[in-house]
Order: C-alpha cells, then structure tokens, then sequence
C-alpha cells in the first residue's frame, strides 16, 4: 500500500534522498562499530558481579541482544557489499531510542544511569543523516521522551532538591552533541566530495586533452604524409610546370608540422601544471616554445604575487592560452603575442594579445575554439572577453577568474 507523505515531512523525505550513497555508508560503518563498543559494554556491566534475581536482567539481556543481532546483520550487509539504504539506518536509531527507553521504563527512570547511552545513540544518527533539521527533530523527539519519562517514572525528579536543573543539563546535553557531531559529519562529508569532484576534473581534464591531442596527431599525421608523397609525384613530374606546384606543396606540409608540433607542445607543458609548477612558470616555457616553432616572438608579463591556485583552475587558464596562442599562430598572421598575468586581491585575469589582421566578424561561429575558451572560463567561475584592436587589427583574449571559495579560482582545489 502506497501512502502519499504530508507536507511536514516532505523537507526530511528530501533530506533522506539527497542522502549521497557513498556517504551513508562510510555514516553506517562508522556508527555500527560504535554500536558494537556502547552493547558490548553494555552487557559487560549487566554481567559483571550481576544479580540474577534483579526483575530487569532478562529484559536488559534480550534488548541487548536484540541490538547486536539487528547490528550485526547491517555491518554483515556494509561489509559485503550489499545495497543499504537509509532505512537500515533509520531501523538502527528507531531500535536504539525504543531499547533504550524501555530499558529506563524498567531500571526506574531518571535515577538510573543508562541514559548516557542516549548520547552515543543520537551522535550515531547525526554521522549518518546530515540533515541538520532532521536531526534537530530526533533529538527534540527523543528529548520529549526523556522528559516524560523522568517525570512519570518512579522514581522521578525531585523538584525538593532541584534536580529539575540536573534533567535540563542532561537535555541541553543531548542537543550539544548531535549538533557537534552532525556538523563534523557534514564538514567531512563535503571535504571528502570535493576531493572526488577534484579527481572527475582531473580526469575530465585529461580525457579531454588526450582526445584532442589524439584527434590533431592523426589527422595531421596524414596530411603530413599526404603533402609528402604528393611532393615525391610533382618532384618526379618531367613538367618544369610542377615545379612552383611542389614548392607550394612542401610549404604547406611544413607550415602542417609546424602546427602539429605546437598541439603537441600542450601535453608536455601541462604536465608540471599537475606537479605543482605555478602557472606564469609554464606560460614563460610555453611561450618559449611557442618562439621557437612559429618564428612570432611570444613573451609573458606578470604583476602581482600568484596566488596558491588549484590544479584545475591553473589546466583550465593553461588550456585558455593554449588555444588563444594556436589562434594567433594559424589566422592571425601576427608579428608578437604577449600573455600577460595580473594578481589581484579579489582575483586574477589573463590576457593573450597579438598585433594581426583581427578577427571576422563570425569568429565565434568558426570552430570550436572560443566556445572551449568560454566554456572552461565559465568553469572557474569566471568570465572570457574577447576585443579587438584599434581600426580591426589585433585582437585581445582576457579570462577573468575570482577568488570565490564557491565558484571559481581557489575553490575549484
């Protein structure tokens, strides 16, 4: 039978099934070791120097028991690897409170000591459900209870001697912890899944370069080795007429591997990148090489101190110049590039500027190049403009990046 949940609860349903699998069980395993200690415990005191005629012993046995058998069975299921869901969880706490208060029912209320192990029963609920409002209502509920419990059961607070103040202590108690614990709970749970949203833009990052590395390579490959043997036909040709076709020939092929070196340039000078070398140190070397194969001189100025950025977010800049640079080097005919790194307080900007014919007017309907700039701008959490220069000639490619521990720069580490 199908039940539709009311409103009130719809908040807690959300909370639940937002709940990441991973984390309910790394919650899960965490609290059914903890669960093991607090029974074991448990039956180790009722067994030690023990009464056999006390009326609560058998009761207390069997409950305990009871929790090490249900226990056992969802570490069994973790450990194994089968699914466990929230409910297991959820039947954990329930068996928890309801063993626990009915053990206080019998042992006579307020003055018994077992209600400490309500402090480790609802810290093991708040590690496993971070949902701060959910557990603020456990532990109100179970607090409820607890108040009831030590009013109506003898024996009960003795207002004479003011233990009305030792109850609201133990209450105020029961809150501390869940609140603690559930906020270490949450700060782990979200450091630990930025670190796997780290390692997916790692390899997002690589996958994608190695695409692109391997789609250049072996389409350039073969046109390389395409002009190559078209130029042994046209130099064979007796015709003096091939002879202006083969020069046109051989220039094309070598402006070719000029460009497949420079792509190929872009693996090698990304790999300190991933070893920890700041970002101006391997723009400098890339603009070196980027001399060096294309004869355009290329230089980088750099103001500011460059801040500890991420892995991600200096791939992410390197790759914006990169492509910026292969733009310049293939349409621009530019006599100079100049890259430069500004470091700000409230965040950084690169600019990659060169001195040729400017852009058409549809640049950024040709390709794919600057809709990937814009695209890992936007991933940072920045912002990519793209200007021209005085009368159309030159054109300036600048990213933005902030320094948002949510959005962009430092946060994407």
């Amino acid at each position: 039978m199908q039940t539709t949940p009311h409103k009130a609860d719809a908040g807690s349903d959300r909370a639940l099934d937002r709940t990441d699998p991973d984390d309910l069980r790394y919650g899960l395993r965490i609290s059914v070791w903890v669960r093991w200690f607090v029974v074991i415990a448990w039956l180790v005191q009722l067994h030690y120097r023990v009464n056999f005629a006390h009326p609560a012993y058998v009761a207390h046995t069997l409950f305990a028991l009871l929790a090490l058998a249900l226990n056992a069975y969802v570490h069994y299921r973790i450990e194994s690897g089968r699914t466990v869901t929230w409910h297991w969880a959820a039947a954990l706490s329930v068996m928890d409170g309801a063993v626990l208060t009915a053990s206080l029912v019998i042992s006579g209320g307020f003055s018994n000591t077992f209600f400490v192990l309500y402090y480790p029963s609802l810290a093991m609920f708040a590690a496993v459900f971070t949902s701060f409002r959910l557990s603020f209502a456990v532990v109100t509920a179970v607090a409820a209870a607890y108040v009831a419990l030590s009013l109506t059961v003898e024996p009960g607070v003795d207002f004479d001697i003011k233990e009305e103040k030792v109850l609201f202590t133990r209450i105020v108690v029961m809150y501390a912890v869940v609140a603690a614990v559930n906020l270490v709970s949450r700060f782990e749970r979200i450091r630990r899944r930025r670190a796997v949203e780290r390692e997916r833009e790692l390899l997002r990052e690589r996958m994608e370069l190695s695409q692109t590395i391997h789609d250049t390579v072996v389409q350039s490959a073969y046109m390389i080795g395409l002009g190559i043997e078209t130029a042994i036909e046209l130099a064979n040709a007796p015709s003096d007429e091939s002879r202006g076709e083969l020069i046109a020939k051989l220039e094309a092929t070598h402006a070719l591997s000029k460009s497949t070196m420079w792509e190929l340039r872009r693996p090698i000078e990304a790999g300190p990148i991933y070893e920890g070398l700041d970002l101006g140190s391997v723009l400098s070397s890339h603009a070196s090489a980027f001399t060096r194969i294309t004869s355009i001189p290329a230089e980088v100025v750099q103001s500011g101190t460059e801040q500890r950025l991420p892995h991600i977010t200096r791939g992410l800049l390197f790759g914006i110049a990169h492509n910026a640079m292969t733009n310049t080097f293939r349409h621009s005919r530019a006599g100079k590039v100049a890259i430069a790194l500004n470091f700000r307080e409230e965040g950084l900007s690169m600019s990659v500027s060169d001195d040729g014919i400017g852009l058409p007017d549809d640049y950024e309907e040709r390709g794919h190049g600057f809709r990937n700039m814009r695209a890992a701008a936007e991933r940072m959490g920045g912002r990519l403009e793209v200007a021209r220069g005085e009368g159309g000639r030159g054109t300036t490619v600048t990213c933005t990046v902030p320094y948002s521990p949510d959005r962009g720069g430092v946060g994407l580490g």
